[in-house]
């Protein structure tokens, strides 16, 4: 099973099944696809089998996101990417055919909408040992056909890890919570995580079974619940390809390891489990220092403005203040702006320059000062996604 470094069991049942949901976004000119997978990541080979296979079904443009849950069969979660099992390529792929097939077949006319919650006691900064109360941005994408809610994709910026590493079953763990909590016969519900770089439910869980993600699942869905949601007026604006914005990383030097030693702080009284973890992350990063890598990497990051509301995939795992910092610096026009952390790839962590040290820290396979460029990468991907709409087509999801 994927998710936590010092993990060695493999998968012995299910809790609750893993999913694979598409969206489709169409009008007469393009078909724009999201996929969103409850596993731990998607590593770009089987991100660029899933986008060729699924022109095979009239989808010219696709992104393929993972919802993080540490309960999923490993995938190739390695800081800076790592080559996806076939076996888990394999069935992911199938999976995606099948959903997107299903999802063209049920298109119709549709708008789109975007809502933003704050809730609180649900997540807080988690390798911060007494952490301040935060109230986490939950952001909604509200798909209404006439004046019916007819489905929503909820990001939530939060790890889903409500179940521990010495769980051997797989579940959708707290995205499944929130799905089943938002779900009704007649709305259909996808949950994706975005920014949840530094965020978890660490501090605020009361338990670490299926049934508190059943309940901190409810408690988020009795506060995003869509009651009269927002939507573009006028005729909706095409549906075009996503932006792409090519960024070039440098790896993390030996040098940076050197110093992030000597900021280790000792294990205090209260604070000896993220001690540990620390420990881990210090590892990890020796582990990379070895390989003395220095060839950089790239990834992409993208942008597709849908009907007013402009998604960003970034391909990792981006703090939440760099998450909200794209929204903050995004042009005006870009009223809504949501943000996809694991997407199309899998870089690793992604810290803010000033972040303390910690483990996110350490295992962050670039430089200090790489998630900053991803930030300015991601808000030119979003003013050129809004500076290509007009007002000249419709819209089905």
């Amino acid at each position: 099973m994927g998710g936590y470094a010092d993990r060695s069991d493999g998968v012995r049942n299910v809790l609750d099944p893993l999913e694979v949901h598409v969206v489709t976004f169409a009008d007469e000119g393009h078909r724009f696809a999201l996929v969103v997978a409850d596993l731990i990541c998607v590593n770009v080979d089987v991100v660029d089998r899933i986008r060729a296979a699924m022109r095979d079904v009239g989808v010219q443009s696709c992104w393929v996101a993972a919802t993080h849950t540490h309960a999923s069969p490993e995938a190739g979660c390695s800081p800076g990417g790592d080559a996806t099992p076939r076996h888990v390529a394999d069935r992911l792929e199938a999976a995606s055919l099948v959903a997107a097939r299903s999802a063209v077949a049920s298109e119709r006319a549709a708008r789109l909408g975007s809502a933003r919650t704050l809730v609180p006691q649900l997540a807080g900064h988690r390798n911060v040992a007494d952490p301040a109360p935060l109230d986490i941005p939950v952001d909604t994408i509200v798909v209404t056909a006439g004046t019916e809610v007819v489905g929503l994709v909820v990001v939530s910026p939060v790890h889903p890890t409500i179940l521990p590493a010495d769980n051997n079953h797989v579940s959708a763990d707290l995205n499944g919570g929130i799905r089943r909590a938002l779900a009704t016969p007649d709305r259909w519900v996808v949950v994706a995580t975005g920014a949840a770089g530094d965020i978890s439910t660490r501090h605020t869980r009361q338990g670490r079974g299926l049934d508190e993600a059943d309940r901190l699942g409810a408690w988020l869905a009795d506060r995003v619940e869509p009651v009269s949601p927002r939507v573009g007026e006028g005729a909706a604006p095409p549906v075009r390809p996503p932006v792409v914005r090519t960024v070039t990383l440098a790896p993390k030097q030996p040098a940076e390891l050197d110093v992030a030693v000597r900021q280790t702080p000792p294990p205090g009284g209260g604070n000896e489990r993220i001690h540990r973890v620390m420990q881990q992350g210090l590892r990890i990063a020796a582990e990379q220092a070895a390989r003395q890598r220095t060839e950089p990497y790239v990834i992409d990051v993208e942008a597709v403005d849908l009907d007013g509301v402009t998604v960003v995939a970034v391909p990792g795992e981006l703090f939440l203040e760099l998450g909200e910092t794209i929204r903050a610096a995004a042009p005006d026009q870009a009223r809504d702006v949501v943000v996809l952390g694991y997407a199309n790839g899998y870089l690793g962590y992604l810290p803010a320059r000033d972040t303390q040290p910690c483990y996110e820290t350490y295992a962050s396979p670039v430089t200090s000062g790489s998630s900053e460029i991803v930030v300015e990468a991601a808000v030119a991907a979003v003013a050129a996604a809004v500076g290509n709409r007009d007002h000249s087509r419709r819209i089905n999801a």
